[in-house]
């Protein structure tokens, strides 16, 4: 065949590099090596010009393939921290009963925080500081967006920062209570009150929201008796972790992948009162792909099915053509309009909608009005002309298009698409563009997306 009639390859430009020789990872996968992790031969490190740094797979890899395996001891968990008697000692050796006095009150994240904040202030006397290097110096979550460009974010946005501000600047002040407080005379306690402050908490607070991953340790330990423990302070459960390399893989909705606890011998419902390291040598954490992956792919796992508002406000990207994504409304907003438009909600229809839970989950995504923004326009519309209100809102009905229903709320949709896209305007001639606000901006175009789709319907 001639070379006129082959068909050349055309060579696709690399969008990643290696960074695997970087003398910060080289130290990282030495340790890792060194503390027996054990990873798949066909991944490596990459930077990558759509999400940053991740993970490569220099050869195919099959659905069914191992990824990594860590010991147990190599993540930091519930017993990393119950095992910790000097972090334990803040708690216990104290003027305070902070057992009693602060029972219940934080999260498992914000303990996971505090215990991260005090590792980071050990330095290099610490076993995770490689680790801790290699961890994000700074977070693209809208919680660190400058206030310039805070008063032109969409309202949900700020609605979640806000909420996140509340329960950091919470959880900050009564761990500095008990730091505070706390009677050790040991070095690293002392260093830790020195080195303890707000904005340090804020960047372990999100090294934990954004790059922990869900392990049930339930089968190992007994977490019933803990009054006695500082697991006592918390008012969740204590199923996050943190994975050394396993953090670096970035997130796809296309991607599905199980994670199994393997446990070697026998070894259940340790009392926490008896960890120790050498009852955890045989369990290691391990996750498997479903996915097959190319050579010189990007591999990716599943964070769960999750709307672009989840993934900016507590990942930190966006994720285009997001088909979860949706805007929702207020109903006190939806009811100041109504009156505006003199319609007045009696309190047999207020009763009926509380009573409904038709005040609640009001929003509009691609597919259009939510089933209880559905809902609560019948209840607005036919509530007195209908003999039966509640068969029609639950009837086949409610999944056609009633015309009248979207003309009865398009004038606030129309409002508020206007707001948004007011706002962007705003927002794109700022000087100082970072990923922060890019993802802000490319959600609320998203948010314009919807909403100009619901009224062209």
């Amino acid at each position: 065949m001639g070379r006129t009639k082959r068909k050349r390859r055309q060579k696709k430009p690399r969008t990643y590099y290696l960074c695997d020789q970087q003398d910060n990872l080289v130290l990282l996968n030495t340790w890792l090596a060194k503390n027996e992790m054990r990873r798949n031969r066909k991944l490596c490190l990459a930077v990558f010009d759509d999400t940053g740094r991740g993970v490569l797979c220099k050869n195919k890899i099959q659905a069914g393939e191992e990824l990594i395996n860590l010991p147990l001891n190599l993540t930091l968990n519930v017993t990393t921290i119950l095992m910790d008697s000097i972090f334990c000692s803040i708690f216990l050796e104290n003027k305070k009963q902070c057992l009693v006095e602060f029972e219940g009150s934080v999260s498992f994240q914000a303990l996971m925080a505090f215990y991260l904040s005090y590792l980071k202030s050990q330095g290099e006397d610490s076993h995770w500081y490689i680790y801790i290097q290699n961890l994000p110096k700074l977070y693209t979550v809208p919680y660190f967006l400058p206030n310039e460009a805070s008063q032109y974010i969409d309202s949900d946005i700020l609605s979640v920062v806000s909420k996140q501000k509340d329960v950091i600047k919470m959880s900050f002040n009564i761990f500095e209570a008990i730091l505070g407080s706390n009677v050790t005379e040991t070095s690293n306690i002392k260093s830790f009150k020195k080195y303890f402050k707000l904005s340090i908490y804020e960047w372990a607070y999100f090294a934990v929201n954004t790059r922990c991953v869900y392990m049930d340790l339930s089968i190992v330990i007994d977490l019933k008796n803990i009054k006695n423990s500082i697991i006592n302070l918390i008012n969740d459960n204590t199923k996050i972790s943190l994975c050394p390399y396993l953090d670096m893989i970035n997130h796809s909705p296309n991607a599905r992948n199980e994670t199994k606890l393997v446990v070697s011998k026998n070894v259940e419902n340790i009392s926490i009162d008896n960890l120790r390291e050498d009852l955890f040598a045989d369990i290691s954490f391990s996750i498997y792909t479903k996915n097959v992956f190319e050579m010189y792919s990007q591999v990716f796992i599943c964070y769960g099915d999750s709307h672009n508002l989840k993934l900016v406000t507590e990942y930190g990207f966006y994720l285009p053509n997001n088909e979860l994504d949706y805007v929702s409304f207020d109903f006190d907003s939806i009811k100041e309009f109504f009156t505006t438009k003199n319609i007045k909600l009696s309190r047999e229809q207020v009763s009926f909608i509380n009573s409904h839970n038709l005040d609640k989950d009001l929003y509009i995504d691609l597919k259009g009005l939510s089933f209880n923004f559905y809902g609560l326009l019948m209840v607005v519309k036919y509530f007195y002309s209908q003999s039966d209100v509640s068969r029609l809102i639950y009837s086949a009905a409610i999944c056609s298009t009633d015309k009248n229903l979207n003309d009865l709320i398009m004038p606030t949709v129309l409002d508020k698409a206007n707001n948004i896209k007011m706002s962007l305007n705003v927002l794109e001639n700022l000087e100082h563009r970072s990923v922060i606000l890019n993802n802000c901006i490319a959600l609320m175009y998203q948010y314009v997306n919807i909403l100009e789709k619901f009224i062209k319907c």
